[in-house]
């Protein structure tokens, strides 16, 4: 069997604009819920959701559109409830519906462009920073798709590039004439904090109580570009245009101390639960840590510094709970970063790949053809037979690009399938579905892509499709987690699969906070048709009878995300990879596990197991079906499947009675 590795296909990954926990960081002998997410708002639109378990796990992608970026985001929990909000150089402010993957509702401020927001600590409102030098507070108390303007704070005539709560009732921004504002945002006594917060001055609610000038850049207005109040409430924190951070009391609104360490504008912030170290990071790509030397004068000092990113780094954050410790960055590298808080300068660091986390390619292996989709493009390119590696290797050479299609959408691209006769592309968004015919070219170097409308698929957005292997029917999984199907001859509606694939109707709080974890993820067809599986996030599978269109069997649970479900040649073993680097075969006609998958699934070699870059696919070859590939975006793996996993065991001992053999 011959490898061959594409360059050819240009995937790029976008910035990583924003960064946000779910959940704020907890005392240290408490251990981080369940439900602890991290949200990566990336600069085409998108927002990835993303799981900090089992060496953390990309769990969800929220698809964004053309002209669309994630300028800010941030969550709100009532109770087992989770919300998230963005924004995106635009003048509204959006919450997403987890389940379906799209926009629950839009809210405009009516005060130009947002620039920032965040949510207050009981995460009841949330404060957005405008354009105009207005900051506006929404109402978010009353629950899911519920957004209501309370107020608009004293307008200024800066622009609001940053801003931060210091409890209930304050706000603080960053604005562009280096200037950083506090507003009395919540009566006092409307929050149930009947003293308020200890300030040298009293304010009408909506009013500015103080103001603190930064340095002035010679010749032009420095903008402060982030700001962050530590947890004690007692100290804020700034960092500017000049590459200066600075400590202020928030009590007196008066400077403590500043710091020159950055040669550029410092762009992101970030501080520990105990509130006695502080992060910076921006445009020179260092992350800087500060730690106080003397807690009764309130003394700071520049304890160290880490090079992790080779370009600027636009968002910092934390998360700090028992057995749980992160900082988190990224920016135009467009990788994420973790680290850690606790052990930053002599910890070991991670950096997840760039390489998409779900497929962004699809391939015709009979026809030689790769579909590439990112955005609203897509690209189909031909490979040509090639009789040796020089000529594989070659650039230029045995392969061509057929076909090029851009969708007039607003929306970005979801999936992509291609017909296993090669005749079809199907191309989906959230919104709809389109279908294209691949004719042969005259010249036949090229295939001319015809539209067919459907008025059904038109109708219908999804998330994941695929054609069956006999390329006559179309199997669609909607945003709303439905399975339909559409049959390309027949052109009659979309007819709906019994699905019966939710596990956590039982566990509330998972269901309630994250309800997309019954989301399907993974969807598979025997190569003759006789069965067709579909898998969800949450560990459910669900294998069907294809031809009776009927659930055929639900097999046991899995404790963790699948993420590669696989068919082997025989059209009856199913092997499934999971994100805990478990691989398990079951046979479907039998209904139970392999005869292999119980004899070495539980003794895996342990270089595989500790794998932290996740199973990306499998592929088993006709001519050899005992053996498996595996890979991931920094792995390749070979099982084989004929034979069981060596195991090592230590002898017992043996007592002759006076001493131990």
């Amino acid at each position: 069997m011959d490898f061959r590795r594409c360059k050819f296909l240009d995937y790029t990954s976008h910035s990583i604009t924003a960064l946000a926990f779910s959940h704020a960081s907890v005392t240290p002998d408490k251990y981080a819920p369940r439900t602890l997410r991290l949200a990566v708002g990336r600069a085409n639109g998108d927002i990835e959701i993303w799981n900090p378990r089992s060496s953390w796990v990309h769990e969800l992608t929220l698809k964004g559109g053309r002209n669309r970026s994630i300028e800010g985001l941030a969550w709100t929990q009532s109770g087992a409830d989770l919300r998230l909000f963005s924004i995106g150089g635009s003048t509204v402010l959006t919450e997403w519906d987890l389940q379906s993957g799209l926009p629950l509702d839009h809210c405009d401020c009516n005060a130009g462009i947002v620039w920032s927001i965040s949510s207050s600590p009981d995460a009841t409102k949330i404060a957005a920073g405008c354009d105009d030098g207005s900051v506006v507070i929404f109402d978010v108390a009353g629950g899911r798709g519920v957004m209501m303007p309370l107020r608009i704070l004293q307008r200024q005539k800066s622009r609001v590039l940053s801003i931060a709560w210091r409890g209930n009732t304050q706000v603080i921004g960053g604005c562009a004439d280096g200037r950083i504002r506090i507003w009395t945002a919540v009566a006092a006594e409307d929050v149930g904090e009947p003293n308020g917060i200890a300030t040298t001055r009293e304010g009408v609610v909506g009013r500015i109580i103080g103001i603190m000038r930064v340095d002035k850049a010679p010749g032009e207005e420095t903008l402060v570009w982030s700001v962050v109040v530590l947890a004690n409430g007692k100290t804020i924190v700034s960092g500017d245009s000049t590459g200066s951070v600075k400590f202020w009391d928030a009590a007196h609104f008066s400077l403590l101390q500043s710091f020159k360490v950055h040669e550029a504008d410092v762009l992101c912030l970030a501080s520990n639960q105990a509130a006695d170290t502080v992060f910076s990071a921006g445009v020179d790509r260092k992350i800087v840590r500060y730690s106080i030397v003397d807690n009764k004068l309130r003394r700071w000092a520049n304890m160290s510094s880490r090079l992790l990113h080779a370009q600027d780094i636009r968002a910092l954050t934390s998360y700090e709970s028992k057995a749980s410790n992160y900082l988190i960055s990224g920016g135009v590298e467009r990788s994420i970063v973790i680290n850690s808080v606790d052990n930053f300068i002599d910890g070991v660091f991670r950096k997840i790949p760039v390489s998409p986390q779900r497929h962004y390619v699809h391939s015709v292996g009979g026809r030689r053809l790769i579909a590439l989709y990112s955005d609203n493009q897509v690209k189909i390119w031909a490979l040509e037979q090639f009789d040796s590696l020089a000529e594989a290797n070659s650039e230029g050479k045995n392969k061509r690009l057929v076909a090029s299609l851009t969708l007039n959408n607003d929306e970005n691209i979801t999936h992509v399938a291609l017909s296993a006769d090669a005749k079809y592309i199907a191309v989906a968004t959230n919104a709809q579905t389109k279908l294209f015919l691949l004719l042969p070219s005259t010249q036949g170097a090229a295939f001319k892509v015809k539209k067919i409308f459907f008025p059904a698929l038109a109708e219908q957005g999804c998330s994941i499709l695929s054609f069956d292997p006999s390329s006559k029917h179309l199997v669609l999984v909607s945003p709303e987690n439905e399975i339909f199907i559409y049959s390309i001859a027949k052109q009659d509606k979309l007819r709906e699969l019994p699905y019966t694939g939710k596990r956590t109707e039982g566990t509330s709080e998972l269901k309630l906070a994250l309800p997309y974890l019954d989301n399907i993820n993974n969807l598979a067809f025997s190569n003759d048709g006789k069965y067709f599986v579909v898998s969800t996030i949450s560990g459910s599978v669900v294998a069907y009878d294809w031809p009776n269109q009927s659930i055929y069997w639900t097999l046991p649970s899995i404790s963790s995300t699948p993420s590669v479900v696989k068919f082997c040649p025989d059209n009856d073993s199913l092997i499934i990879v999971t994100t805990q680097m478990k691989v398990l075969q079951f046979s479907v006609s039998e209904q139970s596990l392999s005869d292999w998958s119980r004899r070495n699934s539980g003794f895996l070699p342990p270089e595989f197991n500790h794998l932290v870059d996740k199973c990306s696919g499998v592929y088993i070859d006709e001519d050899a079906p005992e053996r498996a590939w595996m890979w991931g975006a920094s792995w390749l793996a070979n099982f084989d499947m004929s034979a069981d996993m060596p195991v090592f065991r230590i002898p017992k001992r043996k007592r002759n009675g006076l001493s131990v053999e």
